[in-house]
């Protein structure tokens, strides 16, 4: 069986975020409803990184956050529209809460993160979700995320 190939999903027409604040790369994997995956190549010259503990830099934990929510936005897009694909279909989704967060590891240059994001519930203009963010398999980050719609 071939894996399905979710290239066609562009974060850029999925997204109302522009560079350097658009942090999803590629989608990976979507059932169109309740759960994402998208990864995010973390490199050097990244903004983020540029003064962030110079000679050691991390990732900062509210960018990792960032990328939280931009998977929960494109997976409320692609829920709320009758073509995946389709631009422009849904409101812009905007962070409201954070009800738990963890860091567990630091997230280094040259890293490939992957973000995965779990609907919760809806409710209103409101979604709930769980999200986990890894690197090689390793979680660095697990949060519970509240979005406006």
């Amino acid at each position: 069986m071939t894996p399905a190939n979710f290239d066609y999903l562009n974060p850029v027409a999925l997204l109302p975020h522009k560079a350097p604040m658009l942090l999803v790369d590629k989608v990976i994997h979507t059932d169109f409803q309740k759960s994402i995956t998208v990864e995010t190549a973390i490199r050097k010259d990244s903004l983020f990184l540029k003064g962030h503990f110079p000679g050691y830099p991390l990732l900062p934990g509210v960018i990792i956050l960032e990328m939280m929510f931009q998977a929960c936005g494109i997976l409320n897009r692609l829920s709320k529209s009758d073509s995946p694909a389709k631009e422009g279909s849904a409101r812009i989704g905007k962070a409201v809460k954070v009800k738990s967060a963890v860091f567990m590891k630091e997230v280094l240059p040259d890293s490939l993160l992957t973000v995965t994001a779990e609907k919760i519930q809806s409710l209103f203009h409101f979604s709930e979700y769980r999200a986990i963010a890894s690197v090689a398999g390793h979680h660095v980050c697990k949060a519970e995320l509240t979005l406006s719609i």
